[in-house]
């Protein structure tokens, strides 16, 4: 794919922001635990699959790309660390370049797929998808890019086995990718594909699982693996850290996803009704149809799961293509609002500034935005009014265009939650601190 002067230059200006931010910030204790993992395998040998605290596929990946940092390092390369983080500099840059590479192969098929420079380029200047990547160093890039490319394979090929394995690999990067498979195998049951391509879907699948999660099992960390990651993402386990409560009905209503109700899996159900319910009336392309489908579950897992705050940038890239085939080009910029406001939120809320740049916690940048009282339930306020509104530029019929009032009205949205929440102190009534 040859690219034009205007997107060579978004492209390498995507990079450049990226690879420059790299190696002068990151998450402590995410890096931290990244790079712990890698260490012990190339200094002593030892596979840390155990206690690694993702998905083995992720570790796979960072094994991968870890070796030539080795390598270089043995070759006499310096490396210096900066401030307080758990990293070297060069050696954070390593650690984060499959999710920065991830987020180029998203930008390329949203280019491709469109044929329109915009869209690809409201999510690869995207401050989300950069801050994500480059600069907390998580690895949501990574689940996408395939997610991205699945749909892609789905719409321009048709092939849906070459599809549902792009969504398997999304999955084995984050489960969230299996909501793609999941309705890839419902449209096959609908359309009586028993012969060839349903078997084929189902045994590739899991095939390719097999293959990547029985390590797992053969290094002990099944158990940790099951209930760290399977348990916690469809909901019977806790979904956030030291009990922050980042989701409105866990802040406010104290409705856990943990528990008797696992919200998610119900969720999952009902999307691959709806969407065979659709599929069936065949009012509307396939792959676009399962291209909204996606987009609605991503939407239900951050407003009704003990979401994380990585899990809003899945609406970015699948935002920006649904409004991109739907004529919404108010989604799309919106969109970019929404990956700006998010940011903010994220760096001044829940980690800090002083976090991410210095290190540590000790030093606020911002001190009027951040180590705030009730910094939780203004985070847990804001990113709901802000997915409603997302909700509202993708499937109302009134929000196809996209105004700049929306500017000022989030700003005011943001100073009414601060005075009623930071200043007059709502959040104590209901136990929010």
């Amino acid at each position: 794919m040859k690219l034009s002067k205007p997107a060579s230059a978004v492209l390498l200006s995507g990079l450049a922001i990226r690879l420059g931010l790299a190696p002068f910030t990151g998450h402590p204790y995410d890096m931290g635990a990244f790079v712990t993992s890698q260490r012990l395998f190339y200094q002593t040998g030892t596979i840390d699959l155990k206690y690694f605290p993702t998905l083995p596929m992720i570790y796979y990946l960072q094994l991968l790309f870890y070796g030539p940092y080795q390598l270089l390092r043995l070759a006499g390369m310096p490396d210096f660390q900066s401030f307080y983080h758990t990293t070297l500099m060069i050696e954070g840059l390593f650690l984060k370049l499959p999710f920065i590479l991830c987020d180029l192969g998203t930008f390329l098929v949203l280019l491709n797929f469109t044929r329109k420079l915009m869209p690809a380029t409201l999510f690869f200047l995207n401050p989300f998808p950069i801050f994500l990547s480059s600069v907390w160093g998580t690895y949501d890039s990574m689940m996408l890019f395939p997610l991205v490319l699945g749909v892609y394979m789905l719409a321009t090929r048709d092939n849906r086995t070459v599809s549902s394995f792009a969504f398997v690999v999304s999955g084995l990067l984050k489960l969230f990718g299996f909501v793609g498979f999941a309705l890839v195998v419902c449209e096959s049951i609908i359309r009586r594909r028993f012969r060839y391509e349903l078997p084929l879907e189902i045994i590739g699948g899991l095939g390719i699982v097999a293959i990547t999660v029985s390590p797992v099992f053969l290094f002990g960390g099944f158990q940790s693996f099951l209930h760290g990651l399977i348990y916690r993402f469809i909901g019977l386990s806790s979904g956030t850290a030291g009990g922050a409560s980042y989701n409105l009905f866990e802040a406010v209503f104290k409705i856990n996803p943990s528990g008797a109700l696992p919200i998610l899996p119900i969720a999952i159900a009902l999307i691959c009704i709806a969407y065979s319910y659709e599929s069936i009336k065949g009012k509307q392309l396939q792959w676009l149809l399962l291209l909204k489908w996606t987009l609605v579950g991503a939407l239900i897992f951050s407003l009704f799961s003990a979401s994380e705050p990585q899990w809003l940038s899945w609406l970015i890239p699948l935002g920006i293509l649904y409004g991109s085939f739907t004529g919404r080009a108010g989604l799309q910029y919106f969109a970019n609002i929404f990956g700006i406001v998010v940011t903010f939120l994220t760096m001044t809320l829940l980690q800090g500034t002083g976090y991410m740049l210095i290190g540590t916690g000790a030093t606020f940048v911002l001190g009027y935005v951040e180590n705030i009282p009730g910094a939780a339930l203004l985070y847990a306020v804001m990113t709901t009014i802000m997915i409603l509104m997302f909700c509202g530029y993708a499937f109302s019929n009134k929000l196809t265009s996209f105004r700049l009032e929306v500017v000022p009205l989030v700003v005011l949205l943001y100073l009414q939650a601060y005075f009623w929440i930071v200043v007059v102190g709502t959040g104590k009534f209901v136990g929010v601190t």
